[in-house]
This record gives C-alpha cells, structure tokens and sequence, in this order.
C-alpha cells in the first residue's frame, strides 16, 4: 500500500515533527535575531508574573477597602497561615490523598470515554442507540451523583473515584466522539483509493483526526475532576483537601480557607501545564510515527 503521509491531518506539532525545510538566510544568526529570541522566550514568563502580580494587587485592594479581612484576607494573612502548614506537613497530606483520588478517577473516566467515544463514533447503530441515553445522563453533576454514591459504594475511596469518574467520563466521551465523526472524509475516501482497508483507514487517518478532540476533552475534564473531587470529600470524608475546608468553614477559619482554595488553585494549574508538556511531547511523537508509516 502506498505510504498516508499526504492523507494525515498533520498538526502543527507534527509539522514540526517533521522538520521544515531550512532556511539559509537564518542560518547565521546576527546580534539583533538573537536579541530577539531571547526577548519572545522570556516575554511568557514576564506576562505570567504580571498577571499574577495585577491578581494580588486585587485581591489586597478587596481585603483592605472594599471587604472586612475577616471575610476576605489579605495574600501575605493567608501565605503566614499557610506556612506552619506546609511545615507540619498538614497540607501536604491532604494533597496528596485528593491528587491520589484525582488521578484514579481522571484516568478511568478518561480511558472509558475514549474507548467508548471512538466506538460510538464509528459504529452508527451504537451511536443512536446509547447516545440519547448517554444525553440525559451527562446532565447529572458529580455533585448531584453524591448521595447515590455514598448509598451504593460507602463513604471510603470508591465513592470519590466513583464521583470523579463521573465529572470525567462524558466530557471525555463527547469529545472524542465528535472527533471521529468530524474526521474529514476526502482523507478516507483517498485512503481508501490507495488501497487502505477499514482497520488501516481507522487507525492512520481517523484516530490522528481526533487526538485534539480527545486532547481537549481531557483538559476540561480534568478541571471538573478537581470540580468533583472539593464536594466529594466535603460531604463524604476524613481527609483531603475538601475536608480541610469542611473543617476550617465549622471553625470559621477563613484563613485555612483560602489557603485550601489557593492550594485547589496552584494543583490544577501546575498539572494542567504538566498535562500539556507531557502531550506536546507525547502527541509529536505520535504524529510523527504515523505521518511516517
């Protein structure tokens, strides 16, 4: 069979996988190229650190003119708070049980979404079969789905990687769906000119279609795990980081509370950005591989 490379829907990772071709006028690099470089590489990290720079100066404008610190405490009131807990290793203990609780629940609901989105985008009577019913179940929030789970699994650790699961698995499964089905068909229809049979088509031109449908879906979801994870083990739990804030909102610790809602917020953004260092390595990789086959 002739080689798909033409066919795939090469991103702009697999573009660059695969190399463009050199220009020479660049090839000697002058004191103003190399200036500039170095201006665009730092230019991100300077505008995060303004970003970040803007929202404290905000939030210590709220604490000190706008609200009582009691309700809303200033950054430097709640980085004081969080330290002797970051030293007794109290934080970090609730940390670590949510993210365990995050990480099994996300790659669950993840793995089932995508085998089961691909399935019901490519087998038409299993899409109009399950998909209206997959429709009114996706309206169910994990938070609705709290009793149900503490009366099915308990209120030990299924219950949580059962809520989570939840908060994952349809987003998942919506997206990777509408990526098989949006896989253009002028690519399966050359590949099947080629002489590519159903198999060859589905895994060298579908599949690539649909990595940034599946991608995506994954990145929203795992912002509803953390979503899910907070109301769980608020009503469900001895530990964790909604715990935490269970406990801190009885004693009216505002303080422990917005360091658990600081720490809810630095966890997902650093495994969002984590997540996309490890797909941008992992997804050239594999369009790479297959624009090559």
């Amino acid at each position: 069979m002739p080689p798909l490379r033409s066919l795939l829907p090469l991103s702009g990772l697999a573009k660059h996988a695969l190399g463009a071709a050199p220009n020479r006028r660049a090839a000697v690099p002058g004191p103003a190229i190399t200036s500039g470089n170095g201006s665009r590489r730092y230019r991100p990290l300077a505008l995060a650190a303004a970003s970040l720079l803007i929202a404290f100066a905000i939030w210590q404008l709220l604490s000190t003119f706008i609200f009582n610190p009691f309700l809303i405490p200033p950054p430097l009131e709640v980085i004081r708070t969080a330290i002797p807990m970051l030293m007794s290793g109290e934080i970090l203990a609730d940390v670590a049980i949510s993210m365990q609780r995050v990480l099994v629940g996300f790659i669950l609901g993840s793995l089932t979404g995508i085998v089961l989105g691909v399935l019901l985008g490519r087998i038409r009577i299993m899409h109009d079969l399950l998909d209206p019913i997959m429709e009114l179940l996706r309206y169910l929030s994990p938070t609705a789905m709290i009793p149900i789970a503490v009366i099915w699994f308990g209120i030990g650790e299924m219950s949580k990687y059962f809520l989570i699961f939840w908060g994952t698995f349809f987003i998942v499964l919506v997206n990777t769906t509408a990526g098989v089905w949006r896989a253009p068909i002028t690519r399966q229809r050359a590949a099947e000119c080629l002489g590519a049979n159903r198999l060859q088509i589905f895994v060298m031109v579908m599949i690539p279609s649909a990595v940034p449908y599946i991608v995506t879906g994954m990145r929203v979801a795992m912002a509803s795990s953390f979503m899910s994870i907070i109301p769980a083990e608020i009503l469900a739990a001895d530990s964790g980081i909604g715990y935490l804030l269970q406990k801190s909102s009885l004693l009216l610790q505002t303080n422990r509370i917005f360091v658990a809602l600081l720490t809810i917020c630095i966890l997902g953004f650093a495994v969002d950005r984590l997540f996309r260092f490890l797909v941008d390595r992992v997804l050239t990789r594999y369009m790479f591989y297959v624009a090559m086959i």
